[in-house]
């Protein structure tokens, strides 16, 4: 009988079979084998998935060229051998499964674990196989054929999955570094099979300790510490290069290590500690080897790719979580009220979906969750299957959608976003604060994130304290210095009364000649009272502003005469105004204020006289980044600079502060400069200070341009014209201080205006019900009675919107006059204030009022 249709093939097998003697195999001659033998076998050359077929008193075995992989160095050995001397070391659990086979039953096993002896070693693998008998054409069974499927790395895949997570379990909430490691050290172990498991923990560049132990009870635990050399010098260098060590047997690996050579000192070490294999893997930290997992085996053992790699991960693993949990110790005990900061570099990179700590998700561009892990789900209270059905724009708070829609819109275009915060609805109702990291892959978008919130309320109760200590501060400041300010006070108070009493004796006597010396000397004390008074208001950061489009240029040129006036023949004043924008929203008078208080500390700062330059440009502020995209503002700056002494970087550093100045004794304040900050603080602008000693001091102050305003114009400019003839108007007066609302009463009336008087809110009430039109109403802002002046302009405004009111007052509280603002068609005069001040602002704002209302 020829052969040549049963081996046919032009593979390296077929070639092989063909010349193979079979009469000396187990099977004998091909031309002897059964017809259903033969036909199997047919089938099986022509398979491309492993087959083989055996058959006869000895089950003499046949294969195709894919199960040669399985066989490795039995090929070809095995071919027409009994299968059973084939496979000696799995026949045990063979033989079984083949009678069963034989007697007539298909077998079929899934994920059968084996213990292969091939290549010289055992190796662990998983099988899933199958047996089915072959008939004759009698019925009778000729033999039996079988297929099989290596499923090794899908079991041990597998198998490490589950071996992380029960590792997942056992390390999680864990902060003690030695439990971590030690449980870590028990699981692997028992996962493995190993005699021990224990860390060693590298202390310097010779040396470290042994720690967190496991054994399997055969060997010993090892404590305390240890000399790198003990092991040998291979072995660490290996090591400190970030490569795992791996030895099956120490006797002969040690040994070949070198040509020639034997560290027979390091085989002695292994074996008094009773080791013969072991795994050792490195932990590296910004390049220096930290830690090491060490796995040993008492006797000789072939570590498989899949132990090694198992064991590779678990160092990374725990040691990312000692880590994490050291650090979280730290943070606990310099503040246990701040929550520990997760490192970047965390385990949790590597865990399954479900073990993640932090909230993962994938949703689509679309505006849908496609899943959430159950970190999510805990933290908003939703279930996985609520937040899939539901736009995720419908969990945010409202505040937020049309910023999130914009986000949505650069993940849509592919853009990554690192750290978005968005309020999110609980289950309960309440919002959480979210930050995510987000990016985009196609349609789908992958997220990371974690709950925030109680950093942002920790945040605002820090902010809280801080504006806290700052009032207190601010406050135990002023009262340190209330002698000072009392003093000062008592020295005006006293010139004033003085220079009175002597106008009254020189006026009794006929010597009127003197009587405006005097006066004038009552007022230049007064003012300076009032000075003061604006100064501390400033300081406290309360003054109530009238903004109005200012144009800077313009401004600073009005005071250009001023200001030279101010500094004296010996000092050049120069101006720079380069601004093009010019225009900011802020209160004049104020601006004024500022660079005037600026200016007179410059020719303080130049005795011997010098040059002071004022210059206005436009400016752009870089701000932080925005989710919006905005990187920064257009203002308008000023800067006074002067070459005067300059400061140090230390007293530079302090110029702000209130009552802080370097003036002599009875010469300064300290309040100058703490007013110009909180002008321009409260006019969300910036002010900085640059200065050195010898070089002279510059101040900037920048205000945000605004653009499309047009700017208000003086009185006698081009707005109201100068020669406008006054108007008379009806005014109702409201000021709890009888002396001086006689006073104003009695200006208002010279000027042709009809005065109603009122010293409180109520009695200002009952004489508006016999008041046809009341045109202006002119109210101090603190009033007897329980009502405020502000809310008695608010009464009135209520049912006349028209109607303009000018608030005079000694102070300015915020909390009164909404924050610091007016609203518009209302006016603001600080007491006190010259009379002729109080008549040309009351003439500015009847001339304002249409010419209806003021007939």
């Amino acid at each position: 009988m020829t052969l040549a249709p049963l081996f046919s093939g032009t593979d390296v097998l077929s070639l092989y079979m063909a010349r193979h003697d079979w009469d000396a195999s187990a099977v004998g001659a091909p031309d002897t084998w059964p017809a259903a033998i033969r036909t199997v076998i047919r089938l099986m050359l022509d398979a491309k998935h492993a087959m083989f077929v055996f058959w006869g008193p000895e089950l003499g075995l046949v294969y195709n060229q894919p199960y040669v992989e399985f066989l490795q160095d039995k090929h070809p050995r095995a071919l027409g051998r009994p299968f059973r001397d084939t496979w000696p070391e799995l026949w045990p659990q063979l033989a079984p499964l083949v009678e069963r086979a034989l007697a007539g039953e298909s077998i079929y096993i899934e994920d059968m674990p084996l213990v292969m002896f091939r290549n010289g070693c055992d190796e662990h693998t998983w099988f899933t196989f199958s047996y089915s008998p072959i008939y004759d054409d009698a019925g009778g069974i000729v033999g039996l054929v079988g297929t099989g499927t290596d499923t090794t790395r899908r079991v041990t895949t597998e198998r490490r999955l589950a071996f992380q997570v029960r590792m997942a379990d056992a390390l999680r909430g864990l902060g003690d570094p030695l439990e971590i490691a030690r449980r870590a050290s028990g699981l692997l172990g028992k996962e493995l099979g190993a005699s021990r498991v224990l860390f060693g923990e590298i202390t310097d560049d010779d040396g470290g300790v042994f720690h967190s132990n496991y054994t399997d009870g055969s060997v010993g635990a090892l404590h305390g510490g240890f000399r790198t050399g003990d092991f040998g010098a291979s072995l660490f260098a290996t090591l400190r290069s970030g490569r795992t060590s791996v030895h099956h047997d120490i006797d002969v690996e040690l040994r070949d290590a070198e040509p020639g050579a034997v560290d027979r000192a390091a085989v002695r070490n292994f074996h008094a500690v009773q080791t013969r294999a072991e795994i050792s893997v490195p932990v590296l930290r910004e390049g220096r080897l930290t830690s090491i997992l060490i796995v040993n085996h008492r006797t000789p053992r072939r570590w498989t790719p899949h132990e090694v790699a198992l064991v590779e991960d678990v160092a990374e693993r725990t040691w990312n979580a000692i880590e994490r949990a050291r650090a979280e110790a730290s943070l606990r005990e310099a503040n246990r009220r701040l929550e520990a900061l997760l490192s970047e570099r965390t385990a949790e990179r590597d865990r399954v979906w479900e073990m993640a700590q932090e909230m993962l998700a994938i949703a689509t561009t679309d505006g849908y969750f496609v899943s959430c892990n159950p970190a999510m789900t805990e933290a908003l209270g939703w279930t996985e299957a609520e937040l899939r059905a539901t736009p995720f724009a419908q969990f945010a708070h409202p505040d937020q959608l049309e910023e999130l829609g914009g986000i949505v819109a650069q993940l849509a275009a592919g853009k990554t976003v690192s750290r978005y915060e968005v309020r999110s609805r609980h289950r309960d109702g309440s919002y959480r604060w979210l930050s995510w990291t987000v990016v985009p892959q196609g349609k789908l978008l992958y997220m990371a994130g974690r709950d925030v919130t109680g950093e942002k309320q920790r945040q605002e109760a820090l902010r809280q304290a801080e504006d806290a200590l700052r009032q207190a501060q601010k406050m135990e400041a002023i009262g340190q210095l209330t002698g000072g300010i009392a003093h000062d006070f008592n020295n005006m108070l006293g010139a004033i009364v003085g220079n009175i009493e002597l106008a009254r004796f020189h006026f009794e006597a006929g010597r009127v000649e003197q009587l405006y010396r005097y006066l004038d000397g009552a007022q230049h004390s007064a003012n300076r009272a009032a000075t003061l008074t604006h100064r501390l208001l400033a300081f406290s950061r309360r003054q109530t502003l009238e903004p109005k489009p200012t144009d800077i240029n313009a401004l600073v040129e009005s005071m250009a005469e001023m200001i030279d006036r101010t500094m004296g023949p010996a000092i050049s004043v120069e101006l720079q105004l380069e601004s093009i924008w010019r225009v900011s929203f802020c209160d004049p008078n104020q601006l004024e204020n500022a660079l005037l208080n600026l200016a007179i500390n410059a020719r303080d700062a130049m005795p011997g006289g010098g040059r002071l330059l004022i210059r206005t440009e436009d400016h752009r502020r870089e701000l932080p980044q925005s989710p919006a995209g905005l990187a920064s503002s257009d203002y308008i700056r000023i800067s006074v600079r002067d070459t005067g002494t300059g400061m140090d970087a230390e007293t530079a550093a302090r110029a702000f502060e209130p009552f802080f100045t370097t003036k002599p004794l009875g010469q300064g304040t300290g309040l100058g400069l703490s007013m110009v900050f909180g002008f321009v603080n409260q006019s969300k602008g910036h002010v900085s200070i640059a200065s050195a000693p010898g070089q002279g001091t510059t101040v900037f102050i920048d205000l945000e341009h605004q653009a499309g305003l047009v700017p208000a114009h003086p009185a006698g400019a081009d707005g109201i014209p100068a020669a406008t003839p006054p108007r008379s108007a009806t005014i109702l007066l409201v000021d709890d201080e009888a002396a001086l609302r006689q006073v104003l009463a009695e200006v208002l009336r010279s000027a042709g205006h009809t005065v109603f008087e009122a010293g409180d809110a109520a009695t200002a009430m009952a004489k508006l019900r016999h008041i046809d039109r009341v045109e202006l109403l002119v109210t101090d802002v603190g009033l007897p009675g329980g009502v405020n002046g502000r809310q008695l302009a608010g009464t009135i405004r209520s049912a006349c919107p028209e109607i303009p009111v000018l608030f005079i007052t000694g102070y300015a509280e915020s909390t009164v006059l909404d924050g610091g603002s007016l609203e518009p068609g209302m006016h603001l005069l600080t007491k006190p204030f010259a009379l002729k001040d109080f008549s040309v602002r009351v003439a500015e704002i009847i001339a304002a009022l249409p010419a209806e209302a003021s007939a």
